[in-house]
């Protein structure tokens, strides 16, 4: 059995509703980055948490605080979500302070893998920059429905 967690984008979290819908459903569907998974291996998923925010100078104590959250009950793996990997110009850094503190921990770069990388982050800075008049969030991205300004 797989022990696993989920990092994911305060931005994506919480300025646009994410609520992690297609991380989840590619876990359950071992597509993406949980096809590493054997399909008789059950993946036990011990929680979700978000990222600490862009960095300050306590970043890296936020962030372990939080892993910290998931790392005491035995987590074999933490998948770091498709938005943190896409968007994140701290990542690096993250993984790196998370490595330290945690050498026995998997740290795997994705969950899954949407088709434009670049649409992606262009739909997202348009979320939490927005010049359209019209409030979207991240539902509006995964169902195809964001409006773009003309």
């Amino acid at each position: 059995m797989a022990r696993i967690g989920i990092l994911t984008c305060s931005n994506c979290t919480q300025e646009t509703n994410c609520a992690a819908v297609v991380c989840l459903g590619d876990m359950r569907k071992r597509r993406g980055f949980f096809e590493r998974y054997q399909d008789d291996e059950k993946l036990d998923l011990i929680g979700i948490i978000t990222c600490s925010g862009c960095p300050t100078l306590a970043a890296p104590e936020k962030i372990l605080k939080r892993v910290r959250a998931l790392a005491e009950y035995r987590l074999d793996a933490l998948h770091l979500s498709y938005c943190m990997t896409a968007l994140c110009p701290f990542l690096e850094k993250y993984q790196a302070v998370i490595a330290r503190a945690y050498p026995d921990l998997e740290i795997v770069p994705g969950t899954h893998i949407p088709k434009e990388r670049m649409q992606f982050q262009n739909d997202v800075k348009e979320l939490l920059c927005p010049s359209a008049t019209e409030v979207q969030d991240m539902n509006d991205i995964i169902k195809g429905t964001l409006k773009r300004p003309k």
